[in-house]
């Protein structure tokens, strides 16, 4: 990746578990940056110190998940963006990056992971470098907008997708057709529902 005035996110939104929230910790403590962290029984915050400036990162604790949501985040330490990125691909969450230099900007949309669309602004020109099929129709949208369960359907639903993800690798390891069909299948649903909860 080329070097960047200034890397921008918005709209981020992660779940954690403890055991990741701890790995946070330690990656940023190894990389030579300063965090101090508080718990309380509703919510989780790291402060980090960068060359630059502070950093804070709220948690809100639902069950026995931690959900960093709707923060926004000007960085110009290399490392503590490196962090960041990491654990939006390893969680599987959502933001939108921007990448500034003096004369262009790349604005990525990041779902689940990984890039959804990848826009390239130079001047008045706007080019769209990547985008990904979307496979949502309106009644899906118009049912997901009539839920009221979705916070605590979120976490369950995480489960279930690592559940079958495990179902999949050990019947990609037995090489048995019929189950990898059936739980990409689910896997496909589960997926489908965890894009509708988290519209």
């Amino acid at each position: 990746m080329q070097a960047y005035d200034q890397i921008e996110y918005s709209n981020v939104a992660l779940w954690f578990n403890r055991e990741q929230i701890q790995e946070l910790v330690v990656l940023i403590m190894e990389q030579g940056m300063n965090v101090a962290w508080r718990e309380t029984t509703k919510y989780f915050t790291l402060s980090v110190q960068t060359n630059e400036n502070r950093h804070r990162l709220t948690f809100k604790r639902i069950g026995q998940q931690y959900r960093l949501r709707d923060r926004h985040y000007k960085i110009k330490d290399n490392r503590f963006e490196k962090i960041l990125h990491h654990f939006i691909e390893q969680v599987k969450g959502h933001a939108i990056i921007t990448f500034f230099t003096g004369d262009q900007l790349v604005v990525q949309k990041i779902r689940y992971g990984e890039a959804e669309r990848i826009i390239k602004i130079t001047g008045s020109q706007r080019e769209i470098v990547f985008e990904k099929e979307c496979s949502v129709t309106m009644d899906d949208v118009m049912a997901a907008l009539k839920r009221t369960d979705a916070e605590a359907r979120i976490p369950a639903l995480r489960m279930e997708l690592d559940s079958e993800l495990s179902v999949l690798h050990e019947a990609i390891k037995a090489e048995d057709k019929d189950l990898i069909l059936r739980t990409k299948e689910k896997l496909s649903h589960l997926h489908q529902e965890m894009l509708l909860l988290e519209l």
